[in-house]
């Protein structure tokens, strides 16, 4: 009976402890989102009022291009800047002051702002609308009246600078405003964590340590299963050698370490001959097969454990040869074409020989940051189309300057 009392007081204190969790993390849920919201409108009332700033600064610019400008196309072009800047200064102006929710949400201007936009000494609402209106009155004006005597012109040029000054003082006081709003609010935010964390690390200790072995051991078999992914996404199905997408990376990275080291790169693009016709004669399923024994005598015949064979796309496969030069990758590339040919794959369509030959263009050049690697690979192919173009079973090299 005291076992069962003990285990009852021990549940209630675990769910009283969970709800208690529940009802931190509501709290500090509750006071993000509302750090969020200050940082976003606060981040909305300082870009505003800041914009406000330049486009008013803007608009004094073009009231100088206005009148002093002789051709009537630029005046006119001039023109219509200023009425577009007047009208976008007029819109977040009154976003400003009267709280408009589709800009600014839950923001209202505090005792300090209201005095600084409708009380003297400032009121700049009243600065500003004067501004604006004398600014529209001479975007309006019939071109002889647009001399430097004009009236609204004067009285632009006179009142520019204090206007910059009070929208300076405006920037300033939302950005005060808006640390502070986010500082008290990110006190609540610290103190609610912080006991979110003491509440944890005491349950801890008693009902989530049995979890850690379990975690662990999902966590190892998860990254396992990542590797194996990882694998898989990086080899052709068919022909289980390297994919394009493996290619493109090792090529990518291939190009920075031989930048760094000055070392030439080899790419040879090979394409089998006549290949739809072996299909249309044999079949997809033997076509399939013929695939996997091309993919096998190219991964065969390279020697160096640093070299690299893809297959590039239907029936193209593509040879990447690190610090290779000329010589040497002209060498690789005729023992690809030889041993492959030398499988004696039967293909009575072919017009060459009755037996699966391949095509090979060879590029070679020095990477650097003057140039892409796909460059290189443009330069194989286009070496690969002109030794099919002079009979196919044979290899060309590109004429490439890199």
């Amino acid at each position: 009976m005291k076992k069962i009392r003990s285990l009852s007081k021990l549940t209630r204190t675990y769910i009283s402890a969970l709800g208690l969790i529940a009802l931190l993390t509501l709290a500090t849920f509750i006071t993000m989102h509302l750090v969020i919201l200050t940082q976003k409108d606060s981040a909305l009332l300082v870009n505003l009022s800041g914009s406000q700033r330049w486009l008013s600064q803007k608009a004094a610019l073009l009231s100088v291009e206005l009148v002093y400008i002789t051709d009537s196309a630029e005046r006119d072009q001039s023109r219509k800047q200023l009425l577009s800047i007047i009208n976008q200064l007029q819109r977040n102006h009154k976003a400003l002051i009267e709280d408009t929710p589709n800009i600014i949400s839950s923001q209202s201007l505090t005792p300090q702002m209201q005095k600084v936009f409708f009380s003297p000494p400032i009121n700049l609402d009243t600065r500003f609308n004067r501004y604006t209106s004398e600014a529209l009155a001479l975007a309006n004006e019939p071109e002889h009246l647009l001399t430097p005597d004009n009236p609204h012109f004067t009285y632009l040029l006179q009142n520019s600078e204090n206007l910059l000054e009070s929208l300076d003082q405006i920037v300033s006081m939302f950005q005060k405003e808006s640390e502070a709003k986010v500082q008290r609010l990110g006190m609540v935010e610290i103190t609610s964590g912080a006991a979110i964390l003491l509440t944890l690390a005491f349950l801890g200790l008693y009902i989530f340590r049995p979890l850690a072995d379990t975690l662990l051991n999902e966590r190892s078999q998860l990254e396992k299963a990542n590797q194996e992914l990882s694998l898989l996404s990086s080899i052709d199905g068919l022909t289980g050698i390297a994919n394009r997408r493996h290619f493109d990376q090792f090529l990518e990275q291939l190009w920075l370490h031989s930048a760094r080291n000055s070392e030439p790169i080899a790419i040879i693009l090979c394409d089998i001959d006549f290949f739809k016709a072996y299909n249309d004669t044999y079949g997809h399923l033997q076509g399939d097969e013929c695939l996997r024994q091309v993919a096998s005598s190219l991964k065969n015949s390279l020697k160096r454990p640093s070299d690299f064979v893809a297959r590039y796309g239907g029936e193209e496969f593509v040879v990447v040869l690190p610090n290779t030069d000329i010589e040497g990758a002209l060498t690789v590339a005729e023992t690809l074409r030889v041993n492959l040919e030398s499988l004696e794959i039967p293909h009575r369509l072919s017009s060459i020989t009755p037996k699966v030959t391949i095509s090979l263009g060879v590029a070679i050049g020095h990477a650097d940051h003057t140039y892409q690697p796909k460059t290189l690979v443009e330069a194989a192919d286009s070496a690969l189309y002109q030794a099919k173009q002079e009979g196919r079973n044979r290899y060309k090299l590109a004429n490439f300057e890199g």
